[in-house]
């Protein structure tokens, strides 16, 4: 007897499975359902399912994205999971700040480790509003969790997530024997949290589910990234799909096509980007998961390519690439350094619906580059066929008188590429950006090729005017030659003091550009604007302001408008009495 009481006192009792939501309190919650932000929605559910929760639920409450903006690290445990914590939980869940990433593989691997899921049974509910933003992998984290704990399993509700979304969280479901809740407002919310806190969802693996009859078909022999048509017949449900996987596949995070069935008995898929063997399914979205209720094999083959253009362009000039490839919606020819591996970070591009063949512009860098064909497959982009292209430096010179005075328009005589976009422009010395200038002239509009006009600016001083090349990539300055500005001078006449209302004779000595003017304001202003009368100079070198009804003291000015604005020049004092 006394060796049983030893055991008996000896023996821990099994502690009880428990469960951790993962709440994502990131950015996107902010958005609305019926006008209301959905982390109220999420607030109010949680205290909807927790108030009727059994006390002795061992539970709690992991959060991310609400401390934050930016920060994938932005994860914590705020209530440890314990008994009697559905107070605690909603008093945290009110005090989030939803502002962050999507962490939500992180959160969940975070999760599964404060359960100690290597020990014991252990079950994770997220709740999310977006997919991944932190460069993880969801489907793989559930295999993993799935391979090393001990009756581990993980729900997804899926908040307001698009039907394409929700497919890219539900593995982490499905690879754990969880399921996948797809909640689109309030009330599916409640159910979905309801459901899977309250412990009624069983895993997939106990729950016994006849699968209902489906077929698929296609007489297609399609080439890579090419549209073809398919056939079915099965349930039609929704979120029911046809997908293209590997041969062999047996998951459902590996596909590399997919159509949802809804609305029709036939469907059009686009082949994946390399030829090859693959499976066209019929993907069956059950009360327990998906399954792939009919399969039938489809061979892809390769397309013909090929990519057609001069050997050698000077940089940031135009022409044409001709192409043959599939041809298909989103598919593109590129310009990218050469050695350029990546489907991205092109320097130029032009779709191919354009038409054949399509015109690019070169890079203002002289170098070594090659052009892509780029196919937009429905697994990714993939480069078909590249070929080089030298670009050689382009040159321009300018020509104009060494100085002008400030506001006069200044003939510049350019010679350079000529090409769509090309600019001259006027800057202040040791300006060295490609934008910023103080006044500018395309090319291409010069009437005779080879001059435009610029207007000095008002401001006397060190210049410099600007051949710029508007080439793929960004602007390059060819060409630049200083240039001095003198200051402008001016001078007034009027009468000394004239009645309220009267109009009034004034001349002026100035520039005379177009846009100058004579002015009439308060006396004393310094704004370049507000003026109670003006009369513009080009036309003449006189004119009449009408005087303002309330007597006092005035300003007669003469205004100078220049590439860098207006500036006055001279200022005269007149009495209205």
């Amino acid at each position: 007897m006394m060796a049983l009481g030893v055991l008996l006192a000896m023996a821990t009792p099994a502690r009880a499975e428990q469960s951790l939501i993962v709440l994502d309190a990131s950015g996107s919650m902010w958005g609305r359902i019926d006008g209301k932000p959905k982390l109220e929605i999420a607030r109010e559910a949680l205290r909807t399912v927790l108030g009727g929760m059994a006390p002795e639920k061992e539970i709690g409450l992991l959060a991310y994205g609400h401390r934050e903006k930016g920060n994938c690290s932005d994860i914590e445990l705020v209530v440890p999971p314990g008994r009697n914590k559905a107070s605690a939980i909603n008093e945290a869940a009110g005090k989030l700040r939803f502002l962050g990433k999507t962490p939500l593989t992180e959160a969940v691997r975070q999760a599964a480790v404060a359960l100690r899921y290597i020990e014991e049974k252990a079950t994770v509910i997220l709740i999310t509003d977006g997919i991944e933003t932190c460069q993880a992998d969801p489907c793989a984290l559930g295999a993993e969790l799935a391979k090393a704990g001990v009756g581990f399993t993980a729900h997804v509700v899926g908040f307001d997530l698009s039907r394409e979304d929700g497919r890219k969280v539900a593995c982490l479901a499905e690879k754990t024997g969880g399921r996948y809740i797809a909640a689109a407002n309030a009330a599916q919310l409640q159910n979905a949290l309801k459901t899977t806190v309250s412990g009624t969802v069983r895993p997939a693996a106990a729950t016994a589910v006849k699968r209902p009859a489906a077929t698929v078909r296609t007489s297609a022999k399609p080439s890579i990234g090419q549209s073809f048509a398919a056939d079915w017949t099965g349930p039609g449900a929704a979120g029911d799909y046809l997908d293209i996987v590997p041969a062999g596949s047996k998951g459902f995070d590996a596909e590399l096509s997919y159509v949802y069935v809804e609305g029709g008995k036939g469907a059009t898929l686009r082949a994946p980007g390399r030829p090859g063997s693959y499976e066209l399914r019929y993907v069956w979205m059950g009360p327990d998961g998906r399954h792939a209720l009919a399969t039938t094999r489809i061979e892809v083959a390769d397309a013909p390519h090929a990519l057609e253009a001069p050997a050698r362009i000077a940089a940031g000039t135009g022409f044409d690439v001709s192409w043959k490839g599939p041809g298909q919606p989103g598919d593109y020819v590129d310009l990218v350094r050469r050695g350029h591996t990546a489907p991205d970070g092109e320097i130029a591009y032009a779709y191919l619906d354009s038409g054949n063949p399509v015109r690019l512009k070169a890079p203002g860098e002289a170098g070594s580059y090659q052009l892509r064909y780029i196919l937009a497959a429905p697994d990714g982009r993939k480069a078909l066929v590249a070929i080089p292209l030298e670009v050689t430096p382009s040159v321009a010179t300018l020509a104009f008188p060494p100085d002008a005075v400030a506001g006069s328009n200044i003939s510049v005589h350019w010679r350079g590429p000529g090409a769509a976009g090309d600019y001259v422009d006027l800057v202040r010395q040791g300006h060295r950006d490609a934008s910023g200038e103080l006044a500018y002239a395309y090319v291409e509009q010069s009437e005779d090729q080879e001059t435009v006009a610029l207007r000095a600016p008002g401001a006397p001083g060190a210049y410099r005017i600007r051949y710029v090349l508007a080439a793929a990539g960004g602007h390059t300055i060819l060409a630049e030659v200083p240039l001095t500005v003198r200051a402008a001078t001016a001078s007034l006449e009027a009468p000394a003091s004239v009645r309220p209302g009267e109009d009034f004779a004034v001349s002026w000595q100035g520039p005379n550009g177009e846009g100058d003017y004579v002015d009439l304001v308060p006396a004393g202003s310094r704004e370049t604007s507000g003026e109670l009368s003006y009369v513009y100079t080009q036309a003449a070198s006189d004119g009449r302001l009408a005087a303002p009804d309330k007597p006092g003291r005035y300003d007669i000015r003469y205004i100078l408008k220049a590439g860098d604005g207006l500036s006055v020049l001279a200022r005269r004092s007149i009495e209205v009495r």
